[in-house]
């Protein structure tokens, strides 16, 4: 498969400076097929060419400098931006930090420090471009879960809940932003003993443990109290430090309901089709729409071409009542749609933008599957 080449506009006022850009660009093997010289034809190309990469002159002639540019990029569109500059003041490049360019090239430069600004740009991009994909699977797992999650910082200060829990509390996640967790909940073990502070600090360091535990939590905005279980995880960060935790509340009073739907109602395959459980609806699910199924603790999330579900469930379960010629597990925690895969190699295969694992264990089997010419 031939790799299409990064295409890249080039946006400078100073028409001999912006096609010995170009012509040094498409010599280093990237597409430029036009440059523009002020903002209404830099906007017009970002829309015709869709480039993966702008160079962006920041001193524009014009009413519209290329740091307003650079700005409307931000919030419209998803595409990384290299400042090409000169001397500018330090109010100008201040302006120029908040639209967070992913480099700056100061004239006059080099084929050297041109390409190389490109490779760290792009690579920066793909990371953070990760980064967001993956906190976008992570907000939409968490608000698709029918337990409530509370999520907290080493102080105790909320700093998210899931549509479940904003449900159980009667506040919107915005609201809660910042506030004491003893402010919207009050917990309690089977000893009646109210968990406060210190007790709760211990669950998350992993001086205590608390695995669905029966408590009863009490909704202090309704006063309400309900049975429940009680699960805590501890949230460090990559050097391992504990910068938080999640406080998991699932309601014992719908508990029986929903062991039974894991246990006898999970998806049951008709003419193509199955329903699964989205808030307080059913929504059908197309077989043909399934681009890939994950496996997350005791849930399974399917994603289909346009949205997500998340289920209670095991990917045995699921596994087990899909199709065999239509779907594949490729790894322990992956099950595929064949017909959606677009690219492939020895270790993973892609779908759409997702790119999946291949399991040791799973890969015999998963290329005897396949056709190859």
């Amino acid at each position: 498969m031939k790799e299409s080449k990064i295409r890249i506009l080039v946006v400078e006022d100073e028409s001999i400076v912006a096609k010995d850009i170009q012509n040094t660009l498409i010599r280093l093997g990237y597409d430029v097929p036009t440059t523009a010289s002020n903002a209404t034809s830099a906007l017009e190309k970002i829309e015709q060419y869709e480039p993966d990469l702008i160079f962006l002159d920041i001193k524009l002639k014009g009413d519209v400098d290329g740091i307003q540019i650079a700005e409307h990029i931000k919030h419209s569109r998803s595409i990384p931006v290299i400042f090409l500059t000169s001397f500018v003041d330090k109010a100008t490049l201040d302006r120029a930090k908040v639209t967070e360019p992913y480099g700056y090239l100061v004239k006059p430069f080099n084929e050297n420090d041109l390409n190389t600004t490109i490779e760290m740009a792009l690579y920066k991009y793909s990371k953070d471009k990760e980064r967001r994909d993956s906190l976008e699977l992570y907000e939409n797992t968490l608000t698709n879960i029918e337990d409530s999650i509370l999520i907290v910082d080493n102080a105790m200060h909320i700093t998210y809940i899931n549509q479940t829990a904003e449900e159980l509390v009667g506040y919107g996640n915005d609201s809660v932003q910042g506030i004491d967790l003893s402010m919207v909940v009050k917990i309690e073990n089977e000893q009646n003993e109210a968990l406060n502070r210190e007790h709760l600090n211990e669950l998350l360091s992993g001086k205590m443990t608390m695995n669905q535990a029966p408590c009863t939590v009490s909704i202090l905005r309704t006063q309400e109290k309900l049975p429940a279980k009680l699960t805590t995880h501890p949230i460090r960060d990559e050097k391992n430090q504990l910068i938080g935790g999640a406080f998991i509340i699932k309601d014992s009073r719908i508990q029986k309901e929903a062991a039974t739907i894991v246990e006898t109602n999970a998806p049951e395959i008709i003419q193509g089709s199955f329903f699964v459980k989205k808030g307080s609806t059913l929504v059908k699910v197309y077989l043909e729409n399934i681009q890939w199924i994950q496996a997350m603790d005791n849930y399974v999330i399917i994603q289909t071409n346009v949205e997500q579900f998340v289920i209670h469930s095991t990917m045995k379960d699921i596994e087990a009542k899909l199709p065999s010629n239509k779907f594949m597990r490729v790894h322990r925690s992956y099950i595929v749609s064949l017909e959606k895969i677009n690219v492939l190699d020895e270790s993973a295969v892609v779908i759409g933008e997702k790119t999946i694992p291949i399991g040791k264990s799973y890969k015999e089997a998963f290329m005897n599957k396949l056709n190859f010419l």
